[in-house]
Formats: structure tokens, sequence, C-alpha cells
């Protein structure tokens, strides 16, 4: 039997060895570098490792960071898909439902969605008041002077901006009436009371039953809402 370099043992065979001559100092040079020299190596070795790891690691965090601060730049219709109440032609749709003038249903999806951004609220919620107020008649007008889509009354006229006075006119009567309700959101405590406010209901002796608007107002804007839906299935 010989020892094999590896530190096992191996049969002898006649004529055959697996022992190598050694033919220059080189061959055997690092059998006896110094204890010093091996572990400086490894130290080298495990800071070189450590390194990469941590230059790795750096440079995710900047790729995240800089990926989340370009999300941040982008306009927001590219981070967050515009909802069907935002897009005056799906509204416009719904709208012809209601009337039976497509040019009116186009004005008054343009309007409702522009006036809508403007003041932060949900066209839907603009148009479930309408649906309460008018049923989508431009032309209407309450016992009490009311006028339009929204019902505005003659006393607010010109006092928000608007391009026109005339109420029966569409985009100013809901540049009106979406004003309106938004300062009664602003100053009310909660959406319900908002649209109570909105609707005159201040005591409930305004109009019969005023306590219910809410409700319907609501109701006409989740309505609204299913059926701004059911044109994207």
């Amino acid at each position: 039997m010989y020892q094999r370099p590896d530190g096992g043992l191996s049969r002898v065979k006649p004529g055959f060895t697996s022992l190598r001559f050694v033919e220059s100092h080189d061959q055997v040079s690092h059998l006896y570098r110094p204890a010093w020299r091996r572990t400086l190596a490894s130290i080298v070795r495990v800071t070189g490792l450590s390194v990469l790891l941590a230059a790795g690691t750096l440079f995710t965090y900047n790729y995240q960071r800089h990926a989340s601060a370009s999300l941040q730049i982008l306009p927001g219709a590219v981070i967050r898909a515009t909802s069907p109440a935002e897009d005056p032609f799906m509204v416009s749709q719904v709208l012809r439902r209601y009337t039976r003038s497509s040019s009116d249903a186009d004005r008054i999806a343009r309007a409702v969605v522009s006036e809508g951004k403007k003041k932060k609220i949900d066209p839907a919620m603009i148009l479930g008041i309408m649906l309460v107020e008018s049923e989508m008649n431009p032309r209407a007008r309450s016992f009490v002077g009311a006028a339009g889509l929204m019902q505005v009354m003659p006393f607010h006229r010109g006092r928000w901006g608007c391009n026109s006075r005339d109420l029966y006119d569409i985009e100013s009567n809901i540049c009106h009436g979406v004003s309106v309700l938004a300062d009664n959101i602003k100053r009310a405590p909660n959406i319900g009371v908002a649209l109570q406010r909105y609707n005159g209901c201040v005591r409930g002796k305004n109009t019969p039953n005023c306590h219910t608007y809410t409700r319907k107002v609501m109701n006409a804007r989740d309505r609204t809402n299913r059926q701004l839906l059911s044109l994207t299935d």
C-alpha cells in the first residue's frame, strides 16, 4: 500500500505509481507558504466578497429608490388607471339613457368630468345630484326658482367665477352647482350634511321629506357607477 497525495491509501500495482517527481521548486512552493501569508490571503478573499456583497446591496437600494422617484414624477394617468366616471365618453354613454339629445349628453359629460376634477368631487356624485334634482333636464325649474340640471338658486348666479350667468346653460349650471356643492362639503362635518345643505334641508321645512335626500343621491350615484362599470365588461 502507499499513501496518495490526497491522504488516502491505494494498493501498489507493479509498474504503476501515482507519485510525481519534483523537478522544480515552484511545484512545491505553495506547500511551504508561511502561515501569515495564508491567513492574509484568506482575509483578502473574505474582504473582497464582503465588498462585492455591499456594492450589490447598495446598487439594488439606489435602483429601487430611483425607480420609485421616477414613478412619482410620472403623470397620474400613467400610475393610476382612469375610473369610468372620469371618462367623458363613458359618462356620455350612460347619460344617453336619460336624455334624447346626444349633444346634451356629451356637453353634460364633459362639464361634469371637468368640474369634478377641479373641485375634487366624484363625477358620479354630481350625476347622482342631477338625477335627483332635475332628472337630467337642463330646462328644469322648481317652484322656488331653482334652475337647470343641478337646480341652482338664482342668488348663486355669478358668485363662482363661471363663464356665464345663465343657469340654463349646461356648462354654466354645472359650474355653479359643483361650486356650491364643493363649498358645502368644505364647511360641513360630513358628506351627508353637505348634501342636506345643498338641498336646502337645514331644518326640514323647505322640502317635504328632505331628510331622505342624501340617501336618494347616494343611491343614484351607486346606480350610475354600476352603469359605468357595465360599459367596461
